[in-house]
């Protein structure tokens, strides 16, 4: 009798413990579920999109990545021997580094996976907000133990990886990196002729306001002067060999469609699943922009 109702208690403690274990195998499963969600990336990259000030955005680099943008724009301050992520240089003490909101992250992604996009970098444009010759050394001790991750420049030659870096803002000068053997860091330059301060390697896009440029607000036809002044930036671009961008850009579909259709490679945007939606509309109706055949690589 003792026997058997030893046994029946082994079994009611069998039971117990796999009732208790469920709940934990669960929380373990909802975990990993709940980081994949938070991670989501899109199947293919948009080439042309461009997040802008994307640290204001309401999910920081996911909701870009969930999109498919190519390249995604990051404020910073040095600030404390830190490179804090923010637009205006107050409560700096309060913000977020570069590493915790998006280097950290997107290192932690590259552990399980090759690359963000399969064979295409993700441009992290880095825009120094105060001092360029501070917030330099400090971006590059923010990746010196991932340097594996990130594109760069050897005896002349791009060695693409996962992460590019393109500094724009307060830039620093190319005699601050000439004596390094390879080069980490690429240039926003100018969009009214080629740069000269730096190799045309290291010259990634050329960048300027749309509004220091353009007049047309995307209603009625593209004035005959803009469209001029327009047709001879893309002309120039490809003789640099620098993709133009253009911040501040109204955000409407008529205007990214005249730019793509012209040449313009990067497209500025504030709403990535509105340009999503749009890009599909467009590769469905005309095919690629014109852009992806004239610069053969993103840069």
């Amino acid at each position: 009798m003792k026997n058997k109702n030893y046994s029946n208690m082994l079994k009611c403690l069998e039971n117990i413990g796999a009732f208790l274990l469920v709940p934990a195998l669960l929380l373990t499963f909802l975990s990993r579920t709940n980081k994949l969600f938070s991670q989501e990336v899109a199947h293919e990259m948009i080439p042309h999109a461009h997040s802008h000030n994307d640290y204001l955005k309401a999910k920081p680099l996911w909701g870009a990545l969930k999109y498919g943008c190519a390249s995604i724009e990051i404020d910073v301050f040095a600030h404390k021997g830190e490179l804090k992520v923010a637009h205006v240089g107050v409560g700096l003490n309060k913000k977020k580094t570069i590493n915790e909101l998006y280097l950290n992250p997107l290192f932690a992604y590259l552990e399980d996976e090759e690359w963000i996009y399969t064979g295409q970098p993700l441009v992290l444009m880095i825009d120094f907000k105060n001092d360029g010759k501070l917030c330099l050394p400090l971006l590059m001790e923010a990746i010196e133990t991932h340097k594996q991750y990130f594109t760069y420049q050897y005896d002349g030659q791009v060695k693409e990886a996962p992460l590019q870096l393109v500094i724009s803002g307060k830039r620093f000068t190319y005699s601050a990196i000439s004596h390094l053997d390879s080069v980490f860091v690429f240039l926003d330059g100018g969009i009214h002729e080629c740069n000269k301060d730096f190799p045309p390697d290291l010259v990634a896009r050329g960048s300027s306001s749309y509004g220091s440029v353009f007049s047309w607000r995307g209603k009625g036809e593209m004035p005959v002067k803009d469209e001029q002044i327009l047709k001879d930036l893309v002309k120039l671009s490809i003789e640099c060999q620098s993709p133009l961008r253009f911040y501040a850009m109204p955000a409407k579909s008529k205007i990214w469609e005249k730019f793509l259709d012209a040449g313009v490679y990067w497209i500025n945007i504030d709403n990535a699943k509105k340009f999503a939606n749009f890009y599909e509309d467009y590769i469905n109706k005309k095919g690629p922009p014109i852009a992806q055949k004239t610069f053969y690589k993103i840069l």
